[in-house]
């Protein structure tokens, strides 16, 4: 068997298991809406709308992993042909774990001290799973890129200003996310009514302002090891 071949057929049975898991993906998405039972009829509804446009999105992602599987499949023979396509799903991969550089419109969220009260980061990781939420594809905090393994982490709580660690860097506010979505999507998901910047301005004294912008340029994540570990890791 080709090395072209076995590269082909491992890269459809990666395809595969990816389609797997977003399938659970969207069963859990389900039962999260089904099982809360608290809040307001209208966030209950506004979530309702964001779960089952994250299942349209994901039936649609689905379909194009389907493709993928169907042109590999058909490609098989033509070396060429199969060369150029892993080339292009190496370049996908690599963009979605955050190793290249992107750009694209999005929205600026800069949140700050309040004058009694300052961010910790359990208030940023509140507020990057909602941007995450909201189908961002890129995102970055004061110039480090937020991957899934990125920590975001308070040295002492008992230190002012506060320290907060992300991807191992310290840095203190303002904070500065920058996140690549759609802008009208986005900024009107932050600001919806008793949402997160109600929240952060009302009931914890914080200072937050959001800016829909055309470009937005996010980083590549280090990829000296600092962030991205996988020495303990054995495929299987």
């Amino acid at each position: 068997m080709s090395i072209s071949r076995n590269l082909s057929i491992t890269l459809i049975c990666l395809i595969l298991g990816i389609m797997l898991s977003w399938q659970y993906k969207s069963i859990h998405n389900n039962k999260k809406v089904a099982s809360n039972q608290t809040g307001t009829l209208y966030t209950l509804q506004e979530e309702l709308l964001s779960e089952k446009t994250k299942n349209e999105n994901l039936r649609a992602r689905n379909q194009e992993l389907e493709q993928q599987v169907s042109k590999y499949i058909n490609a098989e023979g033509n070396n060429k042909k199969i060369e150029e396509s892993l080339r292009e799903e190496i370049l996908r991969c690599r963009t979605l774990a955050g190793l290249n550089d992107v750009v694209g419109p999005g929205v600026e969220v800069i949140i700050d001290d309040g004058e009694y009260n300052s961010v910790t980061d359990n208030y940023l990781l509140v507020l990057i799973n909602e941007i995450r939420a909201s189908e961002a594809q890129a995102i970055s905090m004061n110039g480090e890129r937020i991957v899934a393994m990125s920590e975001i982490k308070m040295t002492n709580d008992k230190i002012s200003p506060r320290i907060i660690v992300v991807n191992g860097r310290q840095m203190q506010a303002p904070f500065v996310i920058k996140a690549i979505a759609d802008p009208d999507k986005l900024n009107n998901s932050l600001n919806m009514l008793e949402g997160i910047v109600d929240r952060f301005r009302d009931f914890y004294g914080l200072e937050i302002t959001i800016k829909k912008m055309d470009k937005i340029e996010i980083p590549k994540v280090n990829d000296d090891g600092s962030v991205l570990k996988y020495n303990l890791l054995d495929p299987v």
